[in-house]
Parts: C-alpha cells; structure tokens; sequence
C-alpha cells in the first residue's frame, strides 16, 4: 500500500485570511491553502476583514470583490488608509477577468489578481511571487549593504 505523504508546503509560516461570502469558496481555497502548508483565516465580508486584521498579523489577504456588508473594493481602500497595513499583501480572487476590472482592483492597491474557478498552481505561484519567508528578506537586506 502506498501512502501518498504531502511534499506541498511551499506555503509553510505564513497565515493568509480568505475573505470570501461564499461558503464553498471559503471551503476550497482553505484546502488549497493549508494543503500546502498555510494557516488560513476566514472573513466573510470586508467588514469582518478589518476586525480579524486589528487582532492577528496576516501575510496575506485573498480578497473576493463583491460581498455583502463590505466588498472588497472598499475594505482594501480602507487596509490601504492605515499606515500598520501599508505593505500588506492582497490578491483580487474574482470571477471578472476583464482589464477594466483588474485595473480598478489594482487603482484601490491590490497587488494581484487571481480569477474563480481558482486553478491551485496559478494561486501558490502567484502567492509565492509575492510571499518572501522572513529569513530570506532579512537575508536580502543584510545583502543589499
């Protein structure tokens, strides 16, 4: 019998909070995320984002658009108002993969932009573009002197 072991933690030590109203969305991208080795948070609107990112530092924030209470748009302008949350990483996960869309998404300070159905290579490829492991960004600093 063969036991298949999980080799998929590329995503080890960083936390990343999904924020997302729909509950099978939420479901899958907590799957993908922790199978490769993340911590994972879930909020179900922008409003609720806000309240998770004053109590827990997050690495990351994949931010559906539209939501009830607070959508995306609105709850990353906020994130990007607050001197704390200025570096703070946020991927776009939206089911609109028009130009006009990924540019309003990046005019409000997303860094990225991932479209649903979610392809699980695209999402870790596209996290670990952005996503640097503390030992290696200290790493480059101490280079870069």
């Amino acid at each position: 019998m063969n036991l298949i072991q999980n080799t998929h933690q590329e995503l080890e030590g960083f936390t990343i909070l999904v924020v997302e109203d729909n509950e099978l969305n939420q479901m899958v991208l907590k799957g993908l995320l922790e199978y490769n080795g993340a911590s994972v948070a879930i909020a179900n609107h922008g409003k609720e984002a806000l309240e998770i990112l004053r109590n827990k530092k997050m690495d990351c924030v994949l931010m559906d658009i539209q939501m009830p209470v607070m959508d995306g748009l609105e709850a990353t302008q906020i994130i990007r108002a607050n001197v704390q949350w200025a570096n703070l990483l946020i991927i776009a996960v939206t089911a609109n993969a028009d130009h006009q869309y990924k540019d309003l998404c990046r005019s409000v300070g997303m860094n990225d932009f991932i479209t649903k159905p979610i392809n699980p290579e695209l999402l870790v490829k596209t996290l670990l573009k952005w996503l640097v492991p503390e030992q290696d960004s200290k790493a480059s600093i101490d280079d870069s002197n």
